[in-house]
């Protein structure tokens, strides 16, 4: 008798195993076309956008203000208000670098990761207000802060366009932007930030290439 329970007992598991097995199996063939969709609204993103290539190179146009008012500006309060001011600049340089490569970054689209792409270029301009906190509470620290957000915010972007690069650039911006910012400085930790940023570049104009 005990034989017999024991095989159908291991029989039992056999077969819940393997029902298992093949509701996990219908799970991801149904997930299979979802999977594809997305994928192809991301890649119609990249294609649009060019993977944020002209946010990035704008990008570099307000780190080397903020570099030139590091060796021509004295007095940190000062060039703490010329970060701000230059900060505003990114949406008209990066309309401005669109076109000639050939991208429609403001072009009205119902696809959601645009949109989303958007939303996330955007949401920076809510963290500044840590940045302004740091402008009366630390202001040599302001900049530092301020390299920490933007490496930080440039995270999302990997999932968006599928784009390691961002990734890479994002964490070592962030992480780096803090030891640097203090124990080298500014004008140490702002070459820095245009480097990567040179470096995210050329990857983001590589990788369009690439899928052309």
């Amino acid at each position: 008798m005990n034989k017999k329970n024991e095989i159908k007992n291991t029989t039992a598991m056999q077969t819940a195993t393997a029902a298992q097995v093949t509701n996990d199996t219908t799970k991801v063939t149904s997930n299979t076309p979802r999977i594809a969709a997305l994928n192809e609204l991301k890649k119609e993103a990249g294609v649009l956008q060019m993977n944020g290539l002209p946010y990035m190179l704008a990008s570099l146009v307000i780190w080397l203000l903020i570099l030139l008012w590091q060796f021509v500006i004295k007095n940190v309060v000062i060039q703490n208000w010329l970060t701000f001011f230059s900060t505003p600049i990114l949406m008209p340089v990066a309309c401005l670098v669109s076109k000639p490569l050939g991208a429609d970054i403001f072009k009205k689209t119902d696809n959601p990761v645009s949109k989303l792409a958007f939303l996330c270029t955007m949401n920076q301009m809510l963290y500044i207000l840590i940045v302004m906190w740091a402008f009366s509470g630390s202001p040599k620290a302001m900049v530092m802060l301020f390299a920490c957000i933007f490496g930080a915010h440039l995270l999302p972007f990997a999932w968006t366009y599928n784009c390691k690069s961002y990734m890479v650039c994002s964490i070592v911006e962030a992480i780096g932007s803090i030891f640097i910012g203090s124990f080298l400085g500014n004008k140490i930790l702002i070459p820095f930030m245009l480097a990567l940023q040179i470096i995210l570049c050329i990857s983001l104009w590589r990788g369009i290439k690439k899928s052309e």
